[in-house]
């Protein structure tokens, strides 16, 4: 008599964590790939609402493209123009004061080490010998790091070209998909079973109607945020104000980052332009007021209504 055969039946989770972890690893491996796609997508997909307002109002789309990706591209042209040599000039300005202003730190500091019985060093001879001390446990660790270093300014230096290359690429990805951008959603629905194409339309509308409000409402928030820093650094006359306070914008999208960001650097930037309190103490008050404004003001009233009527369509669709 024959042995009945055993079939070893998996439950339907573990193909779907296998078909995800597969896809993951493909989605990794072609990374390289996908990356400058990805860009260029998001590109079309932020600035497809504003090339279809103007073909309502009967700009031709491919017109309608080159407005909407010329002003962009012209705006940030300008600003690199007119804002970031400004921004090199004082940066480099802080470097160059950097070694004074670590000494005058210093000389404000040690005193107060001094009177806790800490050792501290007072010529260049105490701090040759105290950094040799220090040397033959840390030289091993820097060598290596240091390499690294060296190989990725030459590795950077020498990609300048591809990078200007990539750039070019997800332009040109982005105004063909802006161009087709209605018809490739027309196609990836035709492509849909037609049981399933009227429920997958519905929610695909509703989820890019809410993703689009909140990517809009977190472009504003950064926005916002970075006018602000920036205007309370520079009224306070911390250095460098308006690329902490674009940073601390930017940043902004992850949380707890960007507040954290814009909190250290002023606390930084003032403690290294000299001793003073009174900018100490008004760079902690701007920061708590405008993290006040941001929690109870700007992101409810921005961003929170999104959430809200996220919630909601997850609950009368799935509840």
């Amino acid at each position: 008599m024959e042995a009945p055969r055993r079939e070893i039946v998996l439950p339907r989770a573990a193909y779907i964590v296998a078909a995800l972890v597969l896809g993951g690893y493909v989605v990794y491996w072609l990374s390289d790939v996908l990356t400058p796609i990805f860009l260029a997508f998001s590109i079309a997909y932020i600035l497809d609402p504003v090339v279809d307002w103007l073909e309502a109002w009967h700009v031709p789309r491919p017109a309608g493209i080159v407005l909407v990706l010329g002003g962009t591209l012209g705006t940030l042209g300008l600003f690199l123009v007119l804002v970031v040599p400004g921004i090199a000039t004082d940066a480099a300005g802080v470097i160059q004061e950097l070694p004074k202003q670590l000494a005058r730190l210093w000389t404000t500091i040690a005193p107060w080490l001094e009177q806790r019985g800490m050792a501290v060093p007072h010529t260049t001879t105490e701090w040759v010998e105290r950094l040799n001390a220090v040397a033959s446990e840390v030289a091993s660790a820097m060598l290596a790091p240091a390499g690294s270093v060296v190989s990725a300014f030459i590795g950077g230096t020498l990609s300048v070209i591809g990078s200007v290359a990539a750039a070019l690429v997800v332009v040109v990805l982005a105004v063909y998909l802006l161009n087709d951008f209605d018809r490739i959603t027309a196609g990836v629905r035709e492509l849909l079973p037609r049981r399933w194409r009227a429920i997958v339309t519905s929610y695909a509308a509703d989820i890019d109607a809410m993703l689009s409000h909140f990517m809009r409402g977190q472009l504003m928030v950064m926005v916002i945020l970075a006018v602000l820093y920036s205007s309370a650094y520079a009224l306070l006359g911390v250095r460098l104000a308006v690329p902490i306070g674009m940073a601390a914008g930017v940043l902004n999208f992850i949380p707890y980052l960007g507040s954290a960001f814009a909190l250290g650097a002023g606390v930084l930037m003032s403690l290294l332009d000299g001793w003073h309190g009174w900018q100490l103490v008004g760079v902690v008050l701007a920061y708590t007021a405008i993290q006040t404004l941001e929690g109870f003001v700007i992101t409810p009233r921005i961003v929170g209504q999104t959430v809200v009527c996220l919630i909601s369509w997850v609950l009368a669709r799935f509840w």
